[in-house]
């Protein structure tokens, strides 16, 4: 994993200013260790790319979604692309005179010069849904580039155009059997890459729908792969993964997790400092991403880890939840389900904050008066998909090789180009189940059964009810520690500008309910604070 970051100036001198800026990032903002090296600087002088750490021979980011391009004649032009689900991120930032381009957030902040300029809309989507939507990050003046958009800046001057003409839509006299073959195929294009990887392939496997259909990917493009599961030996998960494995013939790993303990104040210190670093400050720490902060370098032979991550983009997203009610109660469900999900926590910000954020959900809260649905299908797709996915993808990447085939723009392009009631009622996904590989398809699920079937033991397994979750059930101690933080940082921080003290009090009360809202309030005093820079300590 390696970072890079991309310049742009009218001017050579401004350019080289830049640069100069970028080289002499602070390294506590970075996940891995630097420096950074030019990877390529345009003969004119006023165009450069670097990579963190250095030592890249080319100039193109770690995904393939900024570089230059060298066979333009005159000004060097710099280029950037997302897909339709933004899941690696481009990040841009436009100053007097140049544009900064970034797969990580904070790295542009700081050549920018506004990594203390905090966002408010921001804060208020990452309290209330837990991530950030439309374009903003945790930082003013660095906004996300949207899906399915292409960027040329060529002197300073950036041009986004949309990377394709039409978005795909699905035509309602459709079915979904030409669909189906077109998601299958694009699937299986997806991974059969895989099958030239320097190191074994392993699919996380669960008892669910998502993971199988990977698996069943993977048959069919003929890619050798293991399957490893992470519970106990009688958890649905584990007994149904083993079934598939067993009905594949392929290996089958089960790790048991260890016993779960309350960690120490030292520890929950560092998990907040960490999911600042590695989530580039988009993700709370009641997310499981912030162990890996300085990760080993990958070392040959490693496994690539495959899994199901974004198979709700081929069952609707949010829309799946607003449709299971009866169709007269849909749209007043989809209305209630958006804001409830984007303002549940709206009462923790101060007016001027909350007016902003308010503002920046107006153009979803006007799809959903007008199609409550497809609204909320597109904002699982931009904002579910494309934000929280991609900050949580950018820290997975930095402990191992990743895929996540469901993503893939072919994949995502197919699925929404077949009609969202298909999609809802799992019609799509089973289809590709049974294109792919059809013996798959009998077997039992753990949860939750296919739309429109009963649960009965033969096609469900039951989940446990879960054992205790520390990061809900944690203590008095700890309790007293997440309120002493947030109060104590945010005194040293413009935290109490954006967010209401006395709510914020009332939150961190015993005995604390929403630990939710704790955590956030938590990962934010590391953020703006700054107290997030002292992760490696």
């Amino acid at each position: 994993m390696y970072f890079t970051l991309a310049v742009s100036a009218a001017t050579p001198e401004r350019c080289a200013a830049l640069v100069g800026a970028a080289q002499g990032t602070d390294p506590r903002i970075m996940p891995i260790p630097g420096p950074a090296q030019v990877a390529w600087r345009s003969p004119d002088q006023r165009a450069a790319v670097l990579c963190w750490p250095g030592g890249r021979p080319s100039g193109a980011s770690h995904a393939g979604t900024i570089w230059a391009d060298l066979a333009v004649r005159g000004p060097a032009t710099l280029c950037a692309r997302t897909g339709l689900a933004p899941v690696d991120p481009v990040y841009l930032a436009e100053i007097p005179g140049a544009v900064v381009v970034s797969d990580r957030a904070c790295w542009a902040a700081a050549v920018a010069g506004r990594l203390a300029d905090h966002d408010p809309v921001m804060v208020g989507a990452f309290l209330s849904l837990g991530y950030p939507v439309g374009a903003a990050t945790a930082f003013q003046g660095v906004r996300a580039l949207g899906g399915d958009r292409r960027l040329r800046v060529t002197s300073g001057t950036p041009v986004t155009s949309r990377a394709h003409d039409e978005q795909a839509k699905g035509d309602p006299r459709a079915g979904t059997a030409q669909g189906a073959a077109q998601v299958a195929m694009a699937l299986v294009e997806a991974v059969r890459p895989l099958g030239q990887a320097s190191g074994p392939v392993e699919l996380s496997l669960t008892g669910g729908k998502d993971s199988r259909l990977i698996a069943a990917a993977l048959t069919a493009a003929g890619v050798p792969f293991r399957a490893r599961t992470h519970g106990f030996a009688d958890h649905p998960d584990v007994v149904i993964a083993g079934m598939i494995a067993g009905r594949l013939g392929v290996e089958h790993t089960i790790t048991e997790p260890r016993p779960a303990g309350t960690p120490d104040e030292a520890d929950v210190l560092a998990r907040l400092r960490s999911a600042v670093l590695v989530s580039d400050g988009m993700l709370s720490a009641f997310e499981n991403v912030g162990s890996g902060v300085r990760p080993d370098p990958q070392r040959g032979g490693e496994p690539v880890q495959a899994g199901g991550h974004g198979g709700e983009l081929l069952r609707g997203g949010y829309a799946q939840a607003a449709w299971r009610t009866p169709a007269a109660l849909g749209a007043a469900r989809a209305a209630e389900l958006f804001r409830r999900m984007t303002t549940r926590r709206l009462s923790l910000l101060r007016p001027g904050p909350a007016g902003a954020y308010l503002a920046s959900l107006a153009p979803s809260a006007a799809a959903v008066a007008r199609g409550p649905l497809p609204a909320l299908d597109d904002f699982y797709l931009v904002n579910r998909a494309g934000r929280w996915s991609a900050a949580a993808r950018q820290a997975y990447l930095l402990r191992s090789a990743l895929v996540q085939p469901l993503f893939a723009d072919r994949v995502v392009r197919a699925a929404r180009a077949v009609p969202l009631r298909h999609r809802m009622s799992d019609r799509l996904h089973r289809d590709v189940l049974a294109l792919l590989c059809p013996e798959l398809a009998g077997l039992p699920l753990a949860g939750s059964p296919w739309y429109g079937e009963p649960r009965t033991p033969a096609n469900v397994l039951r989940v446990p009810a879960a054992l205790g979750d520390w990061r809900r059930d944690y203590g008095e101690g700890m309790a007293k520690f997440l309120r002493g933080y947030v109060l104590d940082h945010g005194d040293a921080s413009p935290m109490f500008g954006i967010v209401r003290r006395g709510a914020a009090e009332r939150s961190l009360s015993p005995p604390q309910a929403d630990a939710h809202a704790v955590w956030a309030l938590a990962t934010l005093a590391a953020l703006l604070s700054g107290d997030w820079l002292n992760a490696r300590r």
